[in-house]
């Protein structure tokens, strides 16, 4: 993965931070100027955001998210209206639950994480050199499989934002996402980092953005009234010792890192517009009190 510290993009060729030093590599392009590729990567107003340099079947590709430049005012503009946002909480057990209390389970990237390891594991012991040729196939396979229902979720998480008119998603900060989710392995941390990439760069296409909050007491904490103790929380079941609310873990945390998001932003002294975070019915507003959806209000 590569962003604009660790490569730097120009129009005609890119130079990228190697281990072994910087490399320079031109672009092949279409010869078609409109197909996207040559249209962006020529046109001025595009930026270059953020890259994944792929090797594939011999060849080297350069996987790049561009932006308009216009959108970063536009977005500026956006920042002083009404903000709904969508919470993201992710794990091991559920790969994503939404604030709206959308279910993305894990069970399918669990089974092929572990159907992959076996694989893996089996053609170790065998040692010869057409089972190690075997193991690279197998990690590009299950890298595809993983890629595929990555965009997936990516795509059905940004239909909850925008089905919702919600103007932000949030997740969780992932800079220490291995000591807040130790039972992760490497696959569920890289599954999260590129789960979050995809979101970030599709999102932007529907004027949603994404931003990132720090994570803690997020599990710990009650959604509904504040209270924070270590005892709220038992598994995927919360149950919050002082109010009584109870709901799904991960349900309970997508919520607060969505008011996370809310109340650093009303802190930060922005003019204090108003924001809301989107539920499964109704919101929860910047001081946590719930407004029911408007069909059940009177």
């Amino acid at each position: 993965m590569y962003d604009k510290r660790s490569a730097t993009f120009h129009r005609d060729h890119v130079s990228l931070s190697t281990v072994d030093g910087r490399v320079e590599c031109d672009y092949i392009l279409p010869d078609d100027s409109e197909t996207p590729p040559a249209k962006y990567v020529s046109d001025e107003d595009f930026e270059f955001r953020m890259a994944h340099l792929q090797y594939r079947d011999g060849d080297w590709y350069l996987h790049t998210s561009m932006r308009k430049v216009e959108e970063d005012e536009a977005s500026s503009e956006s920042e002083s209206k009404h903000r709904t946002v969508l919470g993201v909480d992710l794990g091991v057990n559920n790969l994503a639950v939404a604030s709206t209390g959308q279910f993305w389970s894990a069970d399918e990237f669990n089974h092929w994480r572990r159907e992959y390891e076996n694989r893996r594991g089996s053609l170790q012991r065998c040692g010869s050199r057409h089972a190690h040729e075997n193991i690279e196939i197998v990690g590009r396979k299950e890298y595809g499989r993983f890629e595929i229902h990555l965009h997936t979720v990516a795509n059905e998480i940004i239909e909850e934002a925008v089905e919702n008119n919600c103007s932000h998603i949030v997740f969780e900060d992932l800079t220490y996402i291995r000591k807040n989710i130790p039972e992760a392995t490497w696959q569920h941390v890289w599954a999260f980092r590129r789960l979050y990439e995809y979101v970030e760069y599709k999102a932007e296409e529907h004027g949603v953005k994404v931003v990132q909050v720090d994570p803690r007491n997020t599990s710990k904490r009650c959604s509904r009234c504040g209270f924070t103790h270590d005892d709220n929380r038992s598994g995927e079941t919360f149950g919050c010792q002082k109010c009584g609310y109870e709901n799904h873990a991960d349900y309970n945390a997508s919520k607060n890192i969505g008011l996370q998001y809310l109340r650093r932003r009303q802190n930060a002294g922005d003019g204090g517009a108003p924001v809301d975070v989107r539920l499964n019915r109704g919101t929860l507003n910047v001081s946590g009190e719930y407004v029911p959806p408007a069909s059940t209000q009177a």
